[in-house]
């Protein structure tokens, strides 16, 4: 296998983006049956840089919102015998396993199996990086490893941290790295993941999310149902679920953003939404997602894409 592989949907014609997801995902990662979540093909993008480290390989993965799943019957017929780690840098991504569902945002991991079966949804556009091991390495780095399961890892745990770290060195360095200097950081890789071994438990269950992670993804859920209120902000947020304002600030201390900017940053996302598949007036929808004044919507809509929203409203056609 060559040392570097790249992929660009913007290579890729439109007709073609989605298809050729497909093979990619299956190439670099496992293959999944997926589809788009919302609006036309043509809004589809992503792009894959993969880099080998040993037996492994390290992945940096930016994509569009969609969804996969990974039945049985792919499992089954399944060629590559690996596991994955991968860390979230932007974006979320909520990952469901046996009727639970994990949402995972910016500074969160997790190590997931590619003999699980379960799925995923990318809720917003995600940069990630993934390292692919194989299950031999696996036997060896983590001999506490449970087949068929997938953990989240927490972020503040010391030997995660390291890890992501190095990973993050290595996306920018492997390229141009001697075939000596690869073989050394992959033994560097192994042996980072060895204390990620002291996570893993007995028995055969998932293991649950850690309390501040489960808090967590109730007020995601909480936020994304409630962005047409305007009184959504965090003392309400921290009222309804019974915590103190203190106690929800630390909970989302991983979402790399204010939980304030996090709200606007969803309702932005909304009326993005809007604006570019539905038919209302601009002013509608910066009301309808919590923004009084139209001159506030147009400028912070600006800053965060670039365009004006009357702009965008235009390009669509």
């Amino acid at each position: 296998m060559d040392q570097e592989r790249q992929w660009s949907m913007a290579e890729i014609p439109l007709r073609d983006r989605f298809g050729a997801w497909c093979e990619i995902l299956a190439s670099t990662h496992l293959a999944f049956a997926i589809d788009m979540v919302r609006g036309p093909q043509q809004n589809f993008a992503a792009d894959v840089r993969e880099n080998q480290l040993g037996e492994m390989s390290l992945l940096r993965t930016s994509v569009f919102p969609h969804r996969g799943r990974r039945t049985r019957r792919q499992v089954t017929a399944n060629t590559r015998d690996v596991i994955g780690l991968h860390f979230i840098e932007s974006g979320r991504q909520a990952v469901d396993l046996d009727g639970e569902r994990v949402v995972l945002g910016p500074g969160d991991a997790m190590i997931w199996d590619g003999a699980a079966t379960g799925g995923y949804e990318i809720l917003e556009p995600l940069t990630k990086t993934t390292l692919i091991v194989p299950r031999s390495v696996a036997a060896t780095a983590l001999p506490g490893y449970r087949r068929s399961f997938v953990q989240t890892l927490p972020g503040d745990h010391a030997p995660t941290r390291s890890l992501v770290q190095v990973l993050s060195v290595l996306n920018d360095q492997l390229p141009t790295m001697s075939d000596g200097a690869r073989a050394a950081s992959a033994l560097l890789v192994t042996e980072l993941l060895r204390p990620l071994d002291q996570l893993q438990t007995g028995g055969t269950e998932p293991l649950r999310p850690w309390p501040a992670l489960q808090l967590r993804e109730r007020v995601l859920d909480y936020i994304d149902a409630n962005l047409d209120d305007p009184k959504l902000s965090p003392p309400v947020i921290a009222a309804v679920h019974s915590v103190s304002v203190r106690t929800l600030y630390v909970a989302m201390g991983g979402l790399g953003i204010s939980l304030g900017g996090y709200i606007r940053h969803r309702r932005l996302a909304r009326s993005y939404d809007d604006l570019l598949f539905g038919s209302d007036p601009v002013g509608v929808v910066a009301r309808r997602w919590g923004f009084a004044s139209p001159a506030h919507f147009s400028r912070v809509f600006r800053e965060r894409y670039g365009v004006a929203p009357v702009v965008l409203r235009r390009q669509r056609g």
